[in-house]
């Protein structure tokens, strides 16, 4: 198969699971060729199964975004199997939570900043290091950062809100550097969506809040975050670049 037989090819990290899948099944509907990149196995088998048989192309990578020896192996694996990306997603997260909860900054023990912060933020920043060759070759090119409704309001988690703050921020400074190169990156800022990130922090009252809190009377759905990577990995948003698209039902509106 020449390089140029190949479809578009869309990389999506936290692939196999919560939003970052749903962003991928959505993908893939668009015609992406995928490769699910996630940190656990068992996970990327289930996804890969399930997507393959709804007739996407899918492939599973093995990939710790924190761990920098193996976000180069992703890279190397990008360009034997592909030579390109079309568009990168970086999806992978993790949450500041101790016994569930989420602790006072006094209470957030170095060990759990630091892990937050290498995941969160270290992550995205390698993982666009070492990608950003591969879209430069095509003098185009979509990253799509999943921030959060935490880096602009104030949140209970300190490491969580500090790390996708800095998403914001490296974002937007990635964007200045790679315009010149036809390259667009931007950031998705979700209120709590029902993922099993979300269900792990045992907020059931934060997300009825935020129903109430919203114009629009309900919670997100992850379809409603693929919706927006989708617009963004599109053509439609070729002049859109270092943007934080906030989908959270208009409830910054309530003040």
């Amino acid at each position: 198969m020449t390089q140029s037989s190949i479809k578009r090819v869309a990389a999506i990290t936290g692939g196999a699971q919560g939003l970052g899948r749903a962003i991928a099944q959505r993908l893939g509907q668009d015609g992406y060729s995928l490769v699910l990149c996630d940190v656990s196995a068992p996970h990327l088998e289930r996804a890969v199964a399930e997507m393959s048989a709804s007739g996407l192309t899918v492939q599973a990578l093995e990939v710790d975004v924190s761990d920098e020896a193996s976000v180069r192996r992703m890279r190397a694996y990008m360009e034997h199997q592909f030579g390109r990306l079309d568009v990168l997603v970086n999806s992978a997260g993790v949450l500041g939570l101790i016994d569930n909860k989420a602790p006072k900054v006094e209470d957030t023990p170095l060990s759990v900043w630091e892990r937050v912060l290498k995941v969160n933020l270290t992550g995205p920043f390698l993982v666009c290091r070492e990608m950003v060759p591969l879209m430069r070759k095509s003098g185009a090119g979509r990253i799509i950062n999943i921030a959060s409704r935490a880096a602009r309001t104030r949140s209970g988690d300190p490491a969580y809100s500090a790390s996708k703050s800095g998403l914001v921020g490296f974002s937007r400074v990635l964007a200045g550097d790679l315009a010149p190169h036809g390259i667009t990156v931007n950031c998705i800022a979700p209120s709590y969506i029902p993922t099993g990130l979300v269900a792990s922090m045992k907020l059931e009252g934060a997300v009825a809040a935020s129903a109430l809190n919203s114009p629009l009377g309900r919670i997100g759905v992850p379809d409603d975050i693929a919706g927006a990577a989708a617009f963004l990995a599109s053509k439609d948003a070729s002049f859109i670049t270092g943007a934080v698209i906030d989908v959270n039902g208009g409830s910054f509106m309530q003040g």
